[in-house]
């Protein structure tokens, strides 16, 4: 039998999988679809122990898993209605799994579907419409079909609806919504989780996911799938015998006389994930306020800080530019020279953040992706960070949002590889690249969808750059321990507060939580 993998994987690599397991391993086509039907079958009873099941089934494969689910099921005293999506072209496996439905000789009924069908009247439907390989908008007999399903569940709040892979009328691969698309309670997902059903809106679609054997090998492509970012990464123990020195100077250039909190958010976050002491770059009218929020803060005001920037950046070991910076000259100023001395330094690590990537957009010139990205790599030094929510990257790299996020992974590993760098692309499903990996973020909720939010983020991922200074973790490691952290932070928030209710503050008050139980300080301290 296969292995579930713990990765992220793209419809090709699982389409790759499968072709490897009939041609190598010598796996029948019948046995993997019978087994991801066992798979769906069983979800299904232990839902409900008997009752009136709704098959709606599509002409490939996916319709094979569900019609073989609906002969399991029959076969344990199920009612079973089976729906149709009429074509002139069926997979093999469809007719296959038919034929052995009507030689089992189990009591079914095969039904054309209407618009007067009354699907509320079933327990669960199952929805096997279409699979991972839709890439076109669903239209004629089929959209009639989803759109029927989902409104009997919202209005009657019945049938229970499970799809099999993945919701039918969901790209598995972006997440998007293919003109239409199912709403299932339950998404049985078989081998690994797709990147259609991670990605919004795929992930509010697909309901509670499964993940089940289907008897692939996973094996041969298990190297290829991303990473899952589901909790806070185990890190590196803090030393003993460390000080405010060994735990990390970093410097925060952030702030405006009009955004004087983003500053003290992303200084805040700092301190509370390990940082040990923070200098923040601010203009001058601001301190009084920093300092009567953060009175642990070193202070430096921009004019200062602009006449001598390497002597106001040396020992620092990471440097955070961005948040409530602005976009004026000023700001350009810092901007410039605080890049300036890290393209001669060594050792250090940079984080830019909000308003650090709105001036880099303002100073490139190149008209296409791929020539402002080489652009790019040019001005920044060696180990930074970007940390891009999508309005942010689509004017970094001068396409839109949509063009973005129907292609995320691949601008993802050109953006890296191009530069070095590591992004995170921040949105209701950030997505990490760097050093190669990419991790899908599966963390956080709706409720840190509020203003300050990314500053805490910022200031939480430049202290655990540290690390990558140490060379405890590598810097893509490190910005995406501080995804997790952050996400966590929320939702521990969350259950406490609501997330109407959550503010970027609570993120900052949950990060001791966010980060787990406090450390035993050893037997032989006296504190």
């Amino acid at each position: 039998m296969g292995i579930v993998t713990g990765k992220i994987v793209t419809p090709e690599l699982i389409r790759e999988a499968e072709r490897l397991a009939m041609s190598d391993a010598g796996i029948p086509e019948s046995v993997l679809i019978e087994t991801a039907a066992g798979a769906l079958a069983s979800c299904v009873e232990t839902m409900i122990p008997s009752g009136r099941i709704a098959v709606l089934a599509g002409s490939g494969n996916n319709g094979a898993d569900a019609v073989a689910a609906s002969r399991f099921l029959a076969e344990k005293g199920y009612v079973i209605d089976i729906f149709e999506v009429p074509s002139k072209h069926k997979s093999d496996g469809f007719v296959g799994q038919f034929g052995k439905l009507l030689a089992a000789g189990v009591p079914f009924q095969r039904r054309r579907f209407s618009t007067e069908v009354d699907l509320a009247e079933y327990d669960i439907a199952i929805d096997g419409i279409f699979g991972i390989g839709l890439n076109r908008e669903v239209t004629g007999e089929a959209a009639e079909m989803i759109d029927a399903l989902n409104k009997a569940r919202e209005s009657a709040g019945r049938p229970c609806i499970v799809s099999a892979d993945v919701p039918s009328g969901i790209d598995a691969c972006s997440g998007a919504v293919l003109g239409t698309a199912v709403k299932a309670d339950v998404t049985v997902t078989f081998s690994a989780l797709k990147t259609g059903l991670v990605l919004y809106p795929g992930r509010a679609y697909a309901g509670r996911i499964v993940v089940a054997d289907a008897g692939i090998p996973m094996e041969p492509v298990a190297d290829d799938g991303y990473l899952r970012l589901s909790e806070v990464p185990a890190l590196p123990k803090r030393d003993p015998a460390g000080h405010k020195g060994t735990f990390g100077r970093i410097l925060i250039l952030a702030g405006s006389e009009t955004g004087p909190g983003a500053a003290l958010l992303a200084t805040c976050a700092c301190y509370r994930s390990g940082a040990g002491l923070v200098k923040l770059v601010t203009p001058a009218v601001v301190l009084p306020e920093v300092l009567h929020t953060v009175p642990e803060a070193v202070f430096c005001d921009r004019k200062r800080f602009l006449a001598d920037p390497k002597a106001e950046m040396k020992g620092c070991s990471v440097i955070l530019i961005g948040p409530g910076l602005g976009t004026d000259e000023e700001a350009q100023n810092l901007l410039e020279a605080a890049l300036s001395v890290g393209r001669e330094a060594e050792g250090m690590a940079f984080v830019l953040d909000a308003d650090a990537i709105n001036l880099l957009a303002i100073k490139l010139t190149g008209t296409g992706v791929t020539e402002r990205i080489s652009e790019l790599a040019t001005i920044l030094p060696k180990g930074c960070i970007l940390t891009p929510h999508m309005a942010e990257l689509s004017r970094l790299l001068g396409i839109p949002v949509a063009e973005i996020t129907k292609k995320r992974v691949e601008i993802a590993r050109e953006l890296c590889g191009l530069t070095g760098l590591t992004v995170v692309m921040k949105d209701a499903c950030t997505l990490v690249a760097g050093d190669g990996d990419i991790w899908f973020n599966e963390t956080g909720n709706d409720g840190m969808g509020t203003a300050g939010s990314g500053d805490v983020l910022a200031g939480i991922t430049a202290a655990l750059a540290m690390e990558s200074v140490r060379g405890t973790m590598s810097l893509a490691e490190c910005a995406a321990a501080a995804v997790a952290v952050h996400g966590t932070a929320g939702d521990q928030a969350a259950r406490d507060i609501g997330r109407r209710s959550l503010t970027a503050g609570d993120l900052v008050r949950y990060l001791p939580k966010a980060f787990g139980a406090p450390e035993a300080l050893g037997e032989s301290s006296t504190l």
